[in-house]
C-alpha cells in the first residue's frame, strides 16, 4: 500500500500570520507536523503542498518532499481544500510516475498530534471495514448549549433533539468531535467523493491538549503554555 502523508501549508494567515513557521517549544508548527509523520512510519511519501518559499525551505529540512510550489491561485483566503488535495495528489503522482493508493491528511496547526495517532489511523483504516478514518477528541461543552442567532437579536438551541440534553458531563462520554489530527482515505475515493470523511467512518482517540489547533492567537499562547507544561 503506498501510503501519502499531505500536509498543506500555505504562506497567507489571517489569525495568525506566518502561522506554519511559527515555533512552539522550539519547533515550527510545519516542521512538528513533518516529524510526526516521519516518525510515525507508516507514510511511504511525505508532501508539502505550499506556495511559499520559506515554508517549503522549512518542510525540507524536517524532512519532507516539497519537489513542487502549489500555485498561486490555489493559497487564497477563500481557497477551498478540495481543489488543493487534487493539486497535489495529481502533481506528485506525475513527479514520481505512479498512483498512490492511500492518503494521510494532516494539518501543520496541530502540534501536539503523535505519531502513534497517525500509525493507528492507518492500522484502523487497514482493516478493511471502513471508508476512512478520522482522529478525535472529547467534546468540551454540551451540545445543548449550542446555540442560533437570529436576526430579531434573539438566540435559541441549535439542537432540539431532548435526546441530546445532558445533565451531567460524564453522560458525554460517547460523545467526540473531529479533532483534526489525522485524516486517512483511499486515493481513489478521494477522487469519487471529494471528501476526506467517507462513511462509515472509523476513529482514533487524541487527548483534548493533543487537539489544539492554531487559528488564532489564543491558540498559540494556549499551545505555548502546553508546550512548557508537558515539555512537548
Amino acid at each position: 500500500m503506498s501510503i501519502l502523508a499531505l500536509i498543506p501549508a500555505r504562506g497567507g494567515s489571517k489569525g495568525v500570520p506566518g502561522k506554519n513557521l511559527k515555533e512552539i517549544g522550539g519547533r515550527s508548527l510545519i516542521a512538528r507536523a513533518v516529524d510526526a509523520a516521519r516518525q510515525s512510519g507508516v507514510c511511504d511519501h511525505i508532501l508539502v503542498s505550499t506556495e511559499d518559499a520559506a515554508i517549503a525551505e522549512e518542510a525540507k529540512r524536517a524532512g519532507a518532499e516539497v519537489p513542487f510550489l502549489r500555485p498561486a491561485e490555489l493559497a487564497e483566503d477563500e481557497t477551498a481544500m478540495a481543489p488543493v488535495i487534487a493539486h497535489a495528489i495529481e502533481t506528485y503522482e506525475e513527479h514520481i510516475g505512479r498512483k498512490i493508493e492511500t492518503l494521510v491528511f494532516l494539518e501543520a496547526t496541530v502540534p501536539f498530534r503523535r505519531p502513534e495517532h497517525i500509525a493507528a489511523a492507518v492500522a484502523r483504516y487497514r482493516e478493511g471495514d471502513v471508508g476512512s478514518v478520522v482522529t478525535v477528541c472529547p467534546l468540551e461543552r454540551k451540545p445543548e448549549n449550542i446555540l442560533e442567532k437570529l436576526a430579531d437579536r434573539t438566540v435559541e438551541r441549535y439542537i432540539r433533539d431532548p435526546q441530546n440534553i445532558f445533565a451531567r458531563r460524564q453522560d458525554m462520554e460517547h460523545i467526540c468531535r473531529v479533532s483534526s489530527g489525522a485524516y486517512v482515505v483511499g486515493r481513489d475515493n478521494w477522487f469519487i467523493d471529494q471528501q476526506l470523511v467517507v462513511a462509515p467512518v472509523g476513529f482514533v482517540e487524541m487527548d483534548a491538549h493533543e487537539s489544539v489547533n492554531i487559528d488564532s492567537e489564543i491558540d498559540l499562547m494556549l499551545a505555548e503554555l502546553i508546550a512548557a507544561r508537558y515539555g512537548i
